[in-house]
């Protein structure tokens, strides 16, 4: 499961090919001035259906087996619960026609509230109770299919995936997180609000929301197309970096680190960084990176220059910030056949 804003569709991309395809389509179409009923989209490989829903106190639980679910809240507000399938006892049989199964097991489950302009996506392997709570909400749903096609897979031919692969540095290990890393993670930086003061997301609440986040990282790496990095130093995890979006057509993406204040100004995040860009541009194949910070935060740029990224500009009051107002963007990029002439030597992997 995933949940978040409409607004940062784009933070997860890489989860699944189908649903890069119709993130970008939701990017591109006013959907929320579409009228109420089915639409297509995608050459007809995604609906979409927009309707007022009634909602209640109690409703079923429900699962698909062959598609994506994504709700969007165009008006009110919306409770959906959330739960793996395999917790949930009492399913009925499956309808292959409607692709649906549910279920009146009377577990709780996590209960994810979304208000207009928020969203939550399920996969497969995701049970959800929707609609849960008093009035009406209007809303939009929809389904994308979850096998990938083999003229999908051709779109990124010229990138080879490899997944979340294990990085050696001379000081750190660059590798996929674990779910007892939760504590770590939101001790050393998630849970900070002196670190998170100029990212693009917020401070984490509790160590619970941080385990939660944790849970659909993880599921993400089974795609083999998910980039994303637990910083592990002297047996400690002390940051993180990924590669937050990225394009299978124009072979470029953008990446985003952060890492504990105990750590800041040791080259730590500079030492990261050069790892995760040389496995992109010579395992991986993309041909441009890109990085972006708040202006209020000149340290992260010496970060991005002793990487070897180039400033090429300033987007100016496109960050909404934590005061209320909004920050300007440095932005840096590398092309791979320049960075590789200044760092041309070999990342380290491994399958610990």
């Amino acid at each position: 499961m995933i949940t978040g804003k409409t607004r940062d569709f784009t933070r997860y991309l890489g989860c699944h090919h189908n649903l890069d395809d119709a993130i970008e389509l939701l990017l591109d179409a006013d959907f929320t001035a579409l009228a109420d009923g089915s639409h297509t989209f995608g050459g007809k490989r995604f609906r979409m259906n927009i309707w007022r829903a009634a909602l209640e106190k109690n409703p079923v639980w429900e699962a698909h087996r062959t598609v994506i679910d994504i709700h969007i809240i165009l008006e009110g507000t919306e409770s959906i619960a959330w739960a793996p399938i395999d917790q949930l006892a009492g399913w009925t049989g499956y309808d292959a026609q409607m692709d649906i199964l549910t279920s009146t097991d009377s577990y709780q489950g996590t209960l994810c509230v979304l208000s207009a302009g928020m969203f939550a996506v399920f996969f497969p392997e995701d049970a959800h109770k929707p609609v849960i709570g008093s009035g009406d909400v209007r809303k939009a749903e929809i389904k994308i299919s979850y096998a990938l096609e083999t003229d999908v897979q051709a779109d990124d031919s010229l990138l080879t995936h490899l997944g979340t692969a294990s990085l050696m540095t001379d000081r750190l290990w660059l590798r996929q997180y674990r779910i007892d890393d939760a504590q770590a993670m939101f001790d050393n930086w998630a849970g900070d609000a002196e670190v998170t003061r100029t990212l693009m997301w917020n401070t984490h609440p509790d160590v619970g929301y941080t385990q939660r986040l944790l849970q659909n990282w993880i599921k993400s790496y089974k795609t083999g197309r998910y980039y994303h990095w637990a910083i592990e130093h002297n047996g400690q995890v002390i940051g993180d970096i990924a590669l937050v979006t990225w394009s299978p057509k124009r072979l470029d993406g953008e990446i985003g680190y952060c890492l504990t204040k105990k750590y800041w100004n040791q080259g730590i995040m500079t030492e990261a960084l050069r790892a995760i860009m040389r496995f992109l541009f010579v395992e991986v194949g993309f041909r441009r990176l890109i990085l972006r910070h708040a202006t209020n935060n000149p340290a992260s740029g010496r970060v991005m220059e002793k990487a070897g990224l180039v400033f090429e500009g300033c987007l100016r009051q496109a960050h909404p910030d934590k005061q209320g107002s909004f920050s300007d963007l440095a932005l840096y990029a590398a092309l791979k056949e320049e960075w590789l002439r200044v760092y041309p030597a070999k990342t380290s992997t491994s399958n610990w």
